[in-house]
């Protein structure tokens, strides 16, 4: 038998048996483990963001799983991105869910966010990015940037509560000459 031990082995070779075998085990979990937590990954980088049009690349697509996992981790919520070919629906929706969904053919935008999430970035948010934000990215054709740019407003208010929170502006061309937004910002100290 290959792992009985013999009458005349040492002590210690009954027990650096019994060693190895259990490490064999705990290797064998450890893997088994690890290999359910990255397919645990893979399916739910495909939930986070559905690109119909296949216009993000890899890299884009792993910003946005990033900024998911970080979302989730710092504040429980979840992020669903859409860039869809049909016309755009808004899905049933969690109140821990931000869902952005884009059709750059029709050039059309839904963002629905939860009302803690609209109360933090201002009421105006939603409306800017369905109506304004995207404007110059869809003349520009360059689309994706404005996504990332969308995404990155949505981490930066929601990291630094009470730095500052989005307002409607009023009238103006407030773009900058790299397309991103240069609106009116309102702190909480502003507001009092």
């Amino acid at each position: 038998m290959p792992f009985s031990v013999r009458r005349d082995a040492p002590p210690w070779e009954g027990l650096l048996r019994t060693l190895g075998v259990i490490f064999v085990f705990m290797g064998v979990i450890w893997l088994f483990w690890k290999h359910n937590q990255r397919t645990i990954e893979m399916l739910d980088t495909r939930q986070v963001v559905m690109d119909q049009t296949g216009a993000l690349t890899e890299e884009q697509k792993d910003s946005v799983v990033d900024l998911s996992r970080a979302l989730r981790a710092s504040f429980g919520l979840e992020l669903r991105l859409l860039i869809a070919t049909d016309a755009l629906a808004t899905p049933a929706l969690d109140a821990k869910t931000i869902y952005i969904a884009l059709n750059p053919e029709q050039e059309q935008v839904l963002v629905v966010l939860p009302p803690i999430v609209e109360r933090a970035l201002g009421y105006g948010f939603t409306a800017y990015l369905r109506h304004e934000h995207f404007m110059p990215y869809w003349e520009s054709g360059n689309w994706q940037r404005g996504l990332g740019e969308a995404l990155g407003m949505i981490w930066d208010t929601l990291s630094s509560p009470g730095a500052a929170r989005f307002e409607p502006r009023d009238s103006g061309e407030q773009f900058g000459n790299d397309g991103s937004y240069r609106g009116p910002v309102q702190t909480e100290d502003q507001k009092e």
